[in-house]
């Protein structure tokens, strides 16, 4: 018969052994183990000083191209658009660091500006389209039914006006106006360009509809005016009828108006409901990929450069397309002499 002191001895025994058997593995298993985990560690910490370097690099890099915003435009595009006035539109909040690189480039083009034309976000939005209206002395006619919809979902506002009734009559009369603009100043000696802004927009601007912003106060003396359109997919309402009846204006074979349209196709991170690529529909159309020519990243010293080269271009009759998304004939035009080689 098996004694007490015999059982303890056994239970004894039974975890000793469990302790000797615990000991030894974690002795042979700890070594791999640990030599495992500091080699991923060295690893690890060997990626992070190569990524340090290639942030230090590229933060070198941007530096450089940083200081060419300021310096390239002024040795790029010096001399290109002599002879030539620029109007810039802006098409709503177009975001400010573009607007002010487009300007600058014109500027450095020796090209005189005649001014920035900012149409205000309100022209695109459809609950003041009646607004927009009455500034034009148009009537917007109500299509609904009486019950507040027209049957044909998506075609008319709350209060069953087609929203882009008036955004269109807006785009067609800065189309109408433009023109006397270039008949005013073109050929003419000492015309202030700034003057003749503001008797032909003034009325717009005092209605709220526009802004006249960086005018010329000085008398200028060219032989073409190029009409600049800056847009941008991040603005909070759609501005293609406007943009659609604007454009009419262009006329790159005639003596007339010749228009470019540059656009910010750089979606904001937090923007969930980009307006349609107003680029992408001009070069889509088989008429208007022939009338207007583009430039599909405003966002980017590239595309400034591209823009001021773009309207030189046109100055010659030439309609092309630059950047790098579908469409583009190329990142740039190709060279032309300036007018003074």
């Amino acid at each position: 018969m098996i004694s007490l002191r015999q059982h303890i001895f056994s239970l004894v025994a039974v975890f000793v052994a469990l302790a000797v058997g615990i000991a030894a593995g974690s002795t042979v298993v700890r070594g791999p183990l640990l030599d495992s985990t500091r080699a991923r560690l060295e690893s690890a910490e060997e990626l992070i000083e190569l990524e340090r370097a290639e942030n230090d690099q590229l933060a070198a890099e941007l530096a450089q191209l940083d200081s060419w915003v300021d310096d390239g435009p002024g040795q790029l595009l010096a001399g290109r658009l002599t002879g030539a006035a620029v109007l810039v539109m802006v098409v709503g909040d177009v975001d400010g660091d573009v607007v002010e690189g487009v300007l600058r480039s014109v500027q450095a083009s020796a090209g005189p500006l005649l001014g920035e034309l900012r149409i205000d976000p309100l022209v695109f939005d459809p609950d003041q389209q009646g607004r927009v209206g009455g500034v034009l002395g148009i009537e917007l006619a109500d299509t609904s039914d009486g019950n507040g919809s027209d049957g044909n979902e998506g075609d008319a506002d709350a209060e069953g006006v087609d929203p882009t009734i008036a955004m269109t009559a807006f785009g067609a009369r800065l189309a109408e106006l433009t023109p006397s603009v270039v008949e005013a100043i073109v050929d003419e000696e000492g015309v202030v360009g700034g003057e003749v802004l503001r008797d032909v927009f003034g009325n717009l601007e005092d209605a709220g509809l526009l802004d006249l912003l960086d005018v010329s106060g000085q008398g200028i003396a060219v032989g073409q005016v190029e009409v600049l359109v800056v847009t941008d997919r991040n603005l909070v309402n759609d501005p293609t009828p406007m943009l659609d009846a604007l454009i009419t204006m262009s006329d790159p074979a005639g003596p007339g108006v010749r228009v470019l349209v540059a656009e910010v196709n750089r979606v904001a991170q937090d923007n969930d409901a980009p307006v349609p690529s107003y680029v992408e529909r001009i070069r889509s159309d088989g008429r208007l990929r022939d009338e207007v020519s583009t430039v599909d990243n405003a966002e980017t010293f590239l595309g400034w450069i591209a823009t001021v080269l773009g309207l030189e271009a046109a100055r010659d009759g030439v309609v092309g397309h630059y950047g790098f998304r579908d469409g583009a004939d190329g990142a740039v035009p190709s060279r032309v002499a300036t007018r003074d080689e």
